[in-house]
């Protein structure tokens, strides 16, 4: 990553890389900017998990939006985004031929 101030979190599957996910802020927001699982690994919770982690680092860092954009004919992520809380960002919704998402991120449970 070219940013000082980005987070990478992988996945593996043992002992090989089947996941990454990446995130930094871009002006001021939460961008997720990076988010891969390994095909032969779909279906099997790993990009729940990586997204779960982003989540929970987010919210330790007091995060409360978080911005992706997403490559519109993509269906396949757009639904992952979607059943993960994502929603149209209504500020920002088009770069390109990209689709921005905005997740509201819900504070950490307290124990």
């Amino acid at each position: 990553m070219d940013r000082e101030d980005a987070t990478v979190l992988v996945a593996e599957a043992e002992g090989v890389l089947v996941g990454v996910a990446a995130h930094s802020v871009r002006d001021g927001v939460m961008n997720l900017t990076q988010f891969h699982v390994s095909p032969a690994h779909w279906r099997e919770g790993i990009g729940s998990a990586l997204h779960l982690a982003c989540v929970s680092d987010w919210q330790r860092r007091g995060v409360t939006v978080a911005r992706l954009e997403v490559f519109e004919p993509n269906q396949g992520a757009r639904a992952f985004y979607s059943a993960c809380g994502w929603t149209p960002d209504p500020d920002l919704p088009r770069h390109g031929d990209h689709l921005v998402l905005r997740l509201a991120v819900p504070r950490a449970r307290q124990s």
